[in-house]
């Protein structure tokens, strides 16, 4: 995604059910950041909210469950023609001790995440999967 301003979206916990939608930067990088301390937190969370709130720097109450979507076909095996619709399910405390780094079946380049980092590696979609969409 570097150079193409897009977005990640993001559900922490299950008790907001539509996404928080972060922007990334020119590099891809969309930041996130887990609190305990409820006085942090920087985006409504009631259940009476509708629809996706964008927020480029969300602070979230800190849960285990992690849920990430992205715009653009992912590079993984059986990444599938409708990968870009794909929710991947995160362990929270596993991507904060040690990060998470996906599969590349795309390309060459490789990285490897910090801990509290996770890397999806993308392709944009072609012509056939935008009309799909």
């Amino acid at each position: 995604m570097a150079g193409k301003a897009s977005y990640v979206n993001v559900w922490v916990g299950t008790e907001r059910k539509d996404a928080i939608t972060i922007p990334t930067d020119v590099n891809g990088i969309a930041s996130l950041q887990l609190t305990l301390n409820t006085a942090e937190i920087n985006i409504p969370n009631l259940p009476s909210e509708r629809g996706s709130i964008v927020v480029t720097h969300p602070i979230v109450k800190y849960n285990e469950s992690l849920r990430i979507n992205v715009p653009y076909a992912l590079c993984q095996l059986n990444g599938g023609e409708y990968s870009w619709l794909k929710t991947m399910e995160l362990s929270t405390s596993r991507v904060l001790q040690k990060g998470t780094t996906m599969a590349n079946t795309c390309g060459k380049p490789i990285a490897a995440a910090k801990p509290g980092e996770v890397i999806i590696f993308v392709r944009p979609l072609t012509w056939c999967e935008k009309l799909k969409q």
